[in-house]
């Protein structure tokens, strides 16, 4: 299932899906935009909105916090543009503070420029410093650090952060999100050890999601539900989560979406080899290599996804996901999540791309 955005024309679709509601017809596009739908009948085809990641380190071959110029970012966003996306979070792992500030003002310069055959910067993801030293993932443990007001403060002054990954069981982390949640930037949970009872009180006070969950968290037994456990009780919980086949199990993907069928989105984590080949290629401090459709660093530790979001949609129609809710996972339900919802609904005046019925 492969698709690019639709640049100009009348394109005689069996339905499209507006506003999340499938309307029968075709649709025209001019410039990029959809102008009108529903006047003639269609043959083939959906038309969907453009997709919506909150969670994007790299991609065509740049990883953010390599970037050096606003071209480089604007590669990411290109790149990312051709595979479906309208709209997106350049994510920024821990590193050294003063290359995260620096990548982080490349980003607004980029967001400033941006151009029609580019997915739109919607703000920044941070997903480190602060998390735990216990569940890393790929983070260098170097620049990890307690959270806090002061450093909290520089990074905001920097750029338009939307959300901000935390690990809840760390010293000051409460009143870290409760201070973010007051400013409206969405705080959440990951890279963590917390027990049920630390993931309570962070979403208790004001984190709305969870970053990858599964990954780089203690799964759930019996007796200690820990995040996960909790995420996936917890109805105000919004659940993001890996679906590329390698990160999660499809089974796991499978339970999880039953638990939460109205409340879960799809992020692959791209990381720069995202949308190529096989090969090596930077992330932050260290390399990555792609093989097999898995980016690993040299010790074997899974450093981030390739998949693009067009696969993950097909691996939720083969495990049954209904394809509104499929579609909603990637485009409406993330846009939402940090307030532009404009951007993840198909309306008039929106890319509109088109996938075979």
């Amino acid at each position: 299932m492969i698709s690019t955005f639709i640049e100009s024309g009348a394109v005689p679709t069996e339905k499209a899906l507006i506003n999340q509601h499938w309307v029968n017809g075709g649709i025209v596009v001019k410039d990029r935009s959809l102008t009108s739908y529903g006047e003639t009948a269609g043959r083939s085809g959906l038309a969907i909105p453009g997709f919506v990641d909150l969670q994007v380190n790299g991609h065509g071959g740049m990883d953010l916090l390599s970037a050096k110029t606003v071209s480089d970012i604007k590669q990411v966003s290109k790149s990312l543009y051709s595979q479906g996306v309208v709209g997106y979070l350049p994510t920024l792992i821990t590193g050294p503070k003063s290359e995260t500030l620096r990548v982080m003002a490349l980003i607004e310069n980029a967001k400033r420029e941006a151009e029609s055959d580019e997915a739109k910067i919607l703000g920044i993801h941070l997903e480190g410093p602060f998390i735990s030293t216990a569940k890393p993932g790929v983070h260098p443990l170097e620049h990890f650090q307690i959270p806090n007001l002061d450093l909290i403060g520089e990074y905001l002054r920097a750029g338009t952060v939307s959300i901000v990954t935390i690990a809840p069981e760390l010293p000051g982390a409460i009143g870290v999100i409760k201070h973010l949640t007051a400013m409206g930037i969405v705080v959440s949970l990951g890279h963590s050890n917390a027990t049920a009872e630390e993931a309570h009180a962070g979403f208790d006070a004001g984190a709305k999601t969870v970053t990858h969950l599964w990954n780089a968290m203690p799964p759930m037994t019996l007796r200690s539900p820990g995040l996960v456990g909790v995420a996936l009780e917890r109805d105000d919980v919004t659940i993001q989560i890996i679906v590329d086949g390698v990160h999660v199990a499809p089974e796991v993907v499978k339970a999880t979406i039953a638990a939460a069928p109205d409340r879960f989105i799809v992020t692959n984590d791209a990381v720069a080899p995202a949308g190529l080949g096989e090969g090596k290629f930077p992330f932050g401090t260290f390399e990555v290599e792609v093989k097999a459709g898995r980016a690993v660093r040299s010790d074997g530790v899974l450093a981030g996804g390739v998949e693009s979001l067009y696969g993950s949609l097909n691996l939720l129609l083969d495990l049954g996901v209904n394809l509104e809710s499929a579609i909603a996972s990637m485009s409406s339900r993330p846009a939402a999540l940090i307030g532009q919802g404009h951007i993840g609904n198909l309306d008039l005046g929106a890319p509109v791309q088109v996938i075979p019925a």
